[in-house]
């Protein structure tokens, strides 16, 4: 009996530094990049002047959110060499977000005397945790649900170039996840992502990580990332 408690007692002390191994991998990933799927489709004019005027709906010009929104973007269009001008500009720019809630349920199958880190993806990168059991000598592994819910973030864009009577030359649409119901603190890397390489290759969906320092704070910390 002393021999099994002493083999007991050194299987859960491994199970322990196995554990806490597992947590310091999640906490050194927190500082992850914000990795999006970016898809753009374009016929973009070469050598064309880059000035553009932004179109809303009434909806849109009415809405304090897209208000700031149009700042984070017009920020970003200055980044690649855009200037805004109500002077003939050559396009017109018109982008739309969306936040759509999803949710999963996985059955996942455990063994006995394990420790299991979990991840999964989202906006602000790695987030999981540890399973540690340690069932009665004996018996077998037992299946584990779990409930998962995330929100899916989702900011299009589309330019038209007015020089060739309203043509649509550009449409981009860039996605990612995260855990809260509001596309706020995600918008300032989309926005970042969805300009990346551009006007990029058309037809082609490929992954964009933007570092975190890349994008400064706002300055009283509100809508930081965590």
């Amino acid at each position: 009996m002393t021999a099994f408690l002493r083999s007991s007692l050194f299987r859960l002390r491994g199970l322990a530094a196995l554990g806490l191994l597992a947590v310091a991998t999640l906490l050194a990933g927190c500082a992850a990049p914000i990795a999006s799927d970016l898809t753009v489709f374009h016929e973009w004019p070469a050598q064309a002047p880059r000035t553009y005027r932004f179109a809303a709906t009434e909806t849109q010009l009415d809405s304090l959110e897209h208000a700031t929104y149009r700042q984070q973007m017009r920020a970003e269009l200055a980044r690649i060499g855009f200037t805004e001008t109500a002077q003939a500009p050559r396009f017109e720019v018109r982008f739309e977000t969306a936040v759509q809630p999803r949710h999963e349920r996985r059955l996942e199958y455990t063994q006995p005397y394990y420790v299991q880190p979990w991840f999964w993806w989202g906006t602000w990168g790695r987030h999981g945790g540890v399973s540690i059991a340690a069932p009665f000598p004996g018996y077998g592994g037992y299946a584990v649900e779990r409930d998962i819910a995330w929100y899916e973030y989702r900011l299009s864009v589309n330019f038209r170039d007015l020089a060739a009577g309203g043509r649509k030359v550009y449409e981009a649409t860039v996605v990612t996840s995260g855990g809260a119901p509001s596309i706020a603190g995600a918008m300032p890397y989309l926005a970042r992502a969805l300009f990346a390489d551009f006007p990029g290759l058309s037809g082609v969906t490929r992954r964009v990580e933007v570092p975190r320092e890349a994008i400064a704070p706002p300055a009283d910390g509100a809508g930081a990332a965590r």
